[in-house]
């Protein structure tokens, strides 16, 4: 079995499959630490967790395409490192190229959902992980999630089994163990948490400055928490395209590269 040597170098790829997790949200402008979401004085609520839930926007049938540019940092145990990203999305793949700061690209990660590809350019070979049972880092176990169930999260009303309230957010608690909290005042998902028994890739989800894009409500600044515990990305939104008509999301690997599986 192959081991972090088939991760792209460091030097090149700041933590690359973590930030394909949550790519499309990355700018132009410096990255700000998120303010914290309170959560103290939350109280139970009269308030129907169907109807918050309800009012949550849902892009499923209307935003089905990512394509922009953008910049991450990415914090891990006495490193931290920015990249450059260019990225392309549809419901079923994500593909990303990674760019150091000076511009030099490093490589390439595409997934499926299923399997997990990634290029290393600059050593000129390639690994194929299967996203189940294929001992993903923790690095790697993020990039196995889909570009646009992150930036627009969605939940099934009926997982709502109890709400909370303080005086800016309700505080919905899932049937997964999950908990979201909803900015009362903009209806507009702040944080979400999942438990430690998830299987999930992160702990926590930080979301803020939406802003309107044609039809769409989208956060421009978010910060995923790694299930570790140790690593954390801040992004925030830089050019960025819905609904773009996409080339088939594909690595063009050179005839010689190697390639590993595992």
């Amino acid at each position: 079995m192959m081991t972090d040597a088939f991760r792209i170098p460091i030097s090149l790829r700041p933590n690359a499959a973590l930030i394909l997790l949550c790519m499309v949200l990355a700018s132009c402008s410096g990255t700000k630490e998120m303010a914290e979401v309170s959560k103290e004085g939350y109280q139970s609520s009269p308030a129907d967790g169907k109807t918050i839930a309800d009012r949550l926007p849902d892009y499923t049938d209307t935003l089905h395409t990512l394509k922009g540019k953008g910049r991450a940092i990415v914090s891990e145990p006495n490193n931290t490192e920015r990249a450059t990203l260019l990225f392309s999305s549809n419901r079923s793949k994500s593909l990303v190229t990674i760019r150091n700061g000076l511009g030099i690209e490093g490589g390439q990660l595409l997934t499926d959902g299923d399997t997990l590809l990634v290029y290393n350019k600059v050593d000129n070979y390639a690994r194929r992980i299967p996203v189940r049972g294929g001992n993903l880092d923790r690095i790697n176990q993020l990039a196995s999630l889909n570009i646009l169930d992150i930036i627009n999260f969605t939940l099934n009303a009926d997982h709502v089994e109890k709400v909370q309230e303080n005086d800016t957010h309700f505080k919905l608690f899932l049937s997964t163990g999950a908990r979201v909290f909803v900015d009362k005042e903009s209806h507009l998902v702040s944080e979400v948490i999942q438990p430690a028994n998830s299987g999930l890739p992160y702990a926590k989800i930080q979301y803020d400055a939406y802003a309107q894009l044609k039809e769409f409500r989208l956060p421009r600044r978010i910060t995923i928490f790694g299930a570790d515990g140790q690593s954390k990305i801040a992004l925030q939104v830089g050019s960025l395209e819905l609904n773009p008509s996409l080339e088939p999301l594909t690595i063009n690997l050179p005839e010689d590269t190697r390639i590993y599986h595992r």
